[in-house]
């Protein structure tokens, strides 16, 4: 999934499937097509430098049990990485590059805030019942983009849904003041949409390419 902004600057937004193992190629690819001057992900910057720290020192991660079942349905679209690949292969290549590297995700503390003012008890008790259905429903598993989108938003509904409306405004806010150049935007399939519609309100003057129309232009002018 791509979408561009042109304007001013220039702003690609690439949506990767944070589980699969594949998704760091694809990262790689993009990245060593073009020049970019910012790499962004949906992460937060404490999680940036969480993710510099397991490449200079890999340890077994722990997951819990909703990400092992999301691994579990995963692993049939293709190997499997925890952490994602896509986000250690971006700072990799962006460091080899020497790229500045941005984590726009709600940071550490006012998270928390936003969770505690959106998700109500009810909430709470939903999401446990839909939990204990995971491993029994029967879902789309035609791509990974389908289940990744499905399963989000079987899980965020509710004050959850409200919680990860925020973060893609937050995440398209980030975007629009810390832009410089030619700035790539790696984020979660499932966040993609929302991202792409905050940001269109985000930023003015700019127009926006999605999939095929940014393949089509890539064809008339320098690649990515």
């Amino acid at each position: 999934m791509k979408a561009e902004f042109n304007g001013q600057d220039q702003i690609l937004l690439l949506g990767i499937n944070k589980a699969l193992k594949d998704s760091g190629k694809l990262v790689e690819e993009v990245i060593n097509s073009g020049t970019f001057d910012a790499v962004m992900l949906s992460i937060t910057d404490e999680e940036v430098q969480g993710l510099r720290e397991y490449i200079k020192n890999p340890v077994e991660v722990e997951m819990d049990d909703l990400e092992i079942i999301y691994e579990y349905f995963m692993k049939k679209f293709g190997e499997t990485s925890i952490p994602p690949e896509a986000y250690i292969t971006a700072i990799k290549e962006a460091d080899k590059k020497v790229v500045d590297v941005v984590g726009i995700d709600i940071p550490s503390g006012v998270y928390e805030d936003i969770f505690v003012d959106n998700v109500q008890l009810s909430d709470l008790l939903l999401l446990s019942l839909r939990r204990r259905r995971l491993l029994k429903r029967r879902w789309n598993l035609s791509d990974p983009e389908s289940f990744a989108c499905e399963w989000d938003s079987y899980l965020n509904k509710g004050g959850y849904m409200k919680v990860e409306k925020e973060r893609a405004k937050h995440m398209a806010a980030e975007i629009a003041s810390k832009k410089k150049g030619n700035t790539l935007v790696i984020v979660e399939t499932e966040r993609f949409d929302d991202l792409v519609n905050d940001l269109s309100n985000a930023l003015q003057g700019y127009r926006l390419q999605k999939s095929e129309e940014v393949k089509k232009a890539a064809l008339s002018r320098r690649p990515f």
